[in-house]
């Protein structure tokens, strides 16, 4: 890359963390090309980092609280959809598109599926967009045979729960309900992830989206630094997300042993790392190639 890997890490770091881009060319007098070549290079890796580290289906997810942003790009309107785990706080996946798509929603619930240990307990989260539920009810299913010739049956995991809060625009009122699965059932695991006051809500992920807009200023609605199009705002979005999930300690999963208080991000308390990373640790891990049948 023709440049000090120290400085690379260090400018990375800087726009990871929210610092502008035109801040970054005058402090450091790169051109704007370059670092955007930068960012392009590094979200590609975090994708593929994200994608091998979390989405490998030995995720006990509990309890998964899912949502839709939108901000202005210089060529309209781009929607981002997240989903979280609420027990470990671990981002799961993040789909960019020009619209509230279904194709969007669908791959962040595939995703969240390939995370998911088979057949474990979980209960959706999800706002009144009625596409979460077709999806989550269209990849949350099982095949079971019986003997007979023809296309297997398709089931919906016995322990799956989709709960949905409709935030109506009269009145403040919202509405909590049960969209899918047994009330009772969704609402012990609440318990288990919340604590005893926790209820139906989409709480957890709406932080995690005021988080990624302080990060990223191109998800800011108003904001001079918008993103130029849906492919490269994805691309930092997965900078982002891993730097979220595996570099950054989270206050609230910070843990006393020993007398002294031990910060944990994410991917620690989900079992995925057992230290916090560098920037650097980020950018050289290698994520082994796909194996393709000759």
């Amino acid at each position: 890359m023709k440049t000090d890997l120290n400085v690379v890490t260090l400018i990375l770091t800087l726009l990871i963390f929210g610092c502008p881009l035109p801040a970054i060319v005058m402090a450091f007098k790169i051109d704007e090309r370059t670092l955007a070549e930068w960012l392009d290079k590094a979200g590609e890796h975090a994708r593929r980092v994200q994608d091998h580290l979390v989405c490998q289906g030995q995720l006990d997810l509990g309890q998964v609280q899912a949502d839709e942003l939108w901000c202005r790009s210089q060529r309209g309107v781009v929607w981002v959809a997240t989903a979280i785990s609420v027990a470990s706080r671990l981002l799961l996946w993040g789909s960019v598109a020009s619209g509230r798509t279904e194709a969007m929603i669908a791959e962040v619930v595939q995703h969240v599926h390939r995370a998911a240990r088979l057949q474990s307990p979980i209960l959706w989260a999800t706002d009144g967009f009625a596409t979460w539920k077709g999806q989550i009810l269209r990849f949350f299913r099982s095949t079971v045979l019986s003997g007979r010739p023809g296309r297997p049956r398709l089931v919906e995991w016995a322990e799956l729960h989709i709960v949905q809060v409709v935030k109506r625009t009269y009145g403040q009122r919202i509405e909590r309900r049960l969209a899918f699965g047994d009330l009772f059932e969704a609402l012990h695991m609440i318990e288990v992830t919340q604590g005893k006051r926790g209820t139906v809500n989409t709480a957890f992920v709406e932080r995690l989206n005021a988080t990624l807009r302080t990060w990223l200023p191109a998800l800011t609605r108003r904001s001079r630094h918008a993103g130029t199009d849906a492919q490269r705002l994805e691309r930092r979005f997965f900078l982002t997300a891993v730097a979220y999930n595996f570099v950054r300690p989270h206050r609230s999963l910070r843990v006393q042993v020993d007398g002294r208080w031990v910060e944990r991000t994410p991917g620690m308390v989900a079992g995925l790392t057992d230290h916090p990373w560098t920037i650097e640790e980020l950018l050289r891990f290698q994520v082994p190639p796909l194996h393709t049948a000759a």
